[in-house]
């Protein structure tokens, strides 16, 4: 299967689809820098996410959720194990930043159920989980705090 498909160089940058493992499907890119090697690359690390920055992510993801809920009112899911919360996201984009070969970057935007307007953003830098919370388009190699306002990393 390749990882990399479609690639056009488009009006923002280079375009495409990457496969995601963890979501068993396609999903489109856009490079700015217009990269073919970050593409490759950040498809790479993608899919080679270990276990504990998932559940991290997960983890996060579900706290993301459970705090969204509440402050708007609604009663906070439960979700009998914390990646059953995949199954109420979906990635819309992977976003290439510029690429540094040594520091491996996953810049996601995600579409979850339970914020349909602003949807979820992920950033993981160098195995770490960095940011995970409402899409702001982070800088992903931007300074983080796991303290910050909405920031649930």
């Amino acid at each position: 299967m390749k990882m990399v498909r479609g690639v056009t160089d488009g009006e923002d940058g280079l375009e495409g689809e990457v496969y995601c493992a963890l979501f068993e499907r396609y999903i489109p890119f856009l490079s700015l820098e217009r990269d073919p090697d970050g593409v490759q690359h950040c498809a790479a690390y993608l899919n080679e996410l270990d276990d504990a920055v998932i559940d991290h992510l997960c983890q996060a993801t579900e706290h993301y959720c459970q705090t969204y809920q509440s402050e708007s009112g609604e009663l906070p899911r439960e979700f009998a194990t914390p990646r059953e919360v995949l199954t109420h996201i979906t990635p819309s984009l992977l976003i290439v930043p510029h690429f540094e070969k040594a520091t491996p970057v996953v810049h996601m935007e995600l579409e979850c159920d339970w914020e349909p307007e602003h949807g979820m953003e992920w950033v993981v830098r160098n195995r770490h989980v960095l940011y995970v919370g409402p899409f702001n388009g982070e800088d992903p190699w931007g300074s983080f705090s796991p303290k910050a306002v909405w920031n649930f990393a």
